[in-house]
């Protein structure tokens, strides 16, 4: 079993927005995501993990108005680009559960 923990609230997934100057994504995310990714990078010698179950709990105050879907994609996308998950398919990740 491999735990790994994250300090502060959970930003959920930003959907990006396509305007005539480009993508955007919120800058609250972005920098969310970077300090996650850093996070999880340092916390394990673990790298590219497959067939794994991913349990997630939050502890402390989270904003209640994202969706679950939201902050599972956040925390998932942080783990493949910190890589420590190869990838977050169903073939690498074959349970997910949260738990408040």
């Amino acid at each position: 079993m491999l735990i790994l923990k994250l300090n502060g609230a959970i930003v959920p997934k930003a959907r990006p927005r396509v305007t005539r100057n480009g993508t955007f994504i919120p800058l609250k995310y972005r920098r969310w995501k970077k300090e996650a990714i850093t996070s999880f990078f340092i916390q394990t010698d673990e790298r590219q993990l497959t067939n794994v179950k991913v349990s997630i709990t939050l502890i402390g105050k989270h904003n209640r108005r994202g969706d679950a879907d939201n902050i599972i994609g956040a925390i998932l996308d942080a783990l493949v680009q910190s890589k420590v998950l190869k990838n977050d398919n169903l073939c690498c990740v074959t349970g997910i559960s949260v738990t408040l």
